[in-house]
């Protein structure tokens, strides 16, 4: 088959898309997420791969199957989960690993400013998660006492004070009813809803915007066909 003159323009760019879609093809990572067969430190990764539609290939590894794994320095150089392989390179670190995709698939703010409140609101997620997994860790093998004292440090004022503090970061944007920045979700809103959904159920019932900012994620057009489907636990600690 072969183009005339008058249908020369139609097949030239005809050839043009498919050239364009095996480039493009050639050129998307192969991306591989190394990590628990749990929700633990790798779920904001699975988060943005699924909220981008961006393929990837969800290694979960079991507890038990870990010690096998371990060993394998060219996935593992620091012998600990979540890694992400891209193409072979591997990185290391949850944060690091979730703040490059955020950057990549175009979800980590349009600007400065929007960056800033990302990174606020997830280092102090991030405080209170390191003094949450602390408490719990620190009273003891018995379930009821852990369970205590995680209910007293969600009380406590610095933890109201937190979260306050992210909450009023939130109503610096459409009032409070919409995301942490623009218009769609970004990795504030998920880191967010992550951590939150590990912590008590009580934690949010002081700030009204913050628990609707969780249904509306968990809602989302990005994430709700994952959240239905996932089937992989909450690290068990902390919903025993």
């Amino acid at each position: 088959y072969s183009c005339d003159y008058r249908h020369h323009n139609i097949c030239e760019g005809v050839v043009r898309e498919i050239l364009l879609k095996q480039l493009s093809y050639k050129m998307s990572p192969k991306y591989v997420l190394n990590y628990f067969n749990i929700q633990g430190k790798g779920e904001i990764a699975r988060f943005l791969f699924h909220c981008k539609g961006v393929e990837f290939t969800d290694n979960q590894i079991s507890f038990q199957d870990w010690p096998s794994h371990k060993g394998d320095s060219s996935r593992f150089p620091l012998g600990q989960m979540p890694t992400l392989e891209i193409d072979g390179n591997v990185i290391c670190q949850s944060a690091a690993i979730y703040k490059y995709l955020a950057e990549t698939f175009g979800l980590n703010g349009a600007n400065p400013s929007e960056r800033l409140v990302i990174n606020q609101v997830c280092e102090t997620l991030n405080d209170f998660w390191n003094e949450y997994v602390e408490i719990w860790k620190s009273n003891g093998s018995n379930n009821d006492e852990k369970k205590a004292a995680i209910a007293e440090f969600l009380v406590k004022e610095t933890t109201k004070l937190k979260f306050t503090f992210i909450e009023n970061l939130l109503k610096q944007n459409h009032d409070g009813h919409g995301y942490f920045v623009g218009d769609s979700i970004s990795l504030g809103d998920l880191v967010f809803f992550h951590i939150t959904g590990m912590a008590d159920k009580s934690l949010l019932n002081d700030f009204p915007l913050l628990a609707e900012l969780n249904d509306r994620v968990r809602h989302s057009a990005e994430l709700k066909s994952y959240l239905d489907s996932r089937t992989h636990p909450p690290f068990s600690i902390f919903h025993s």
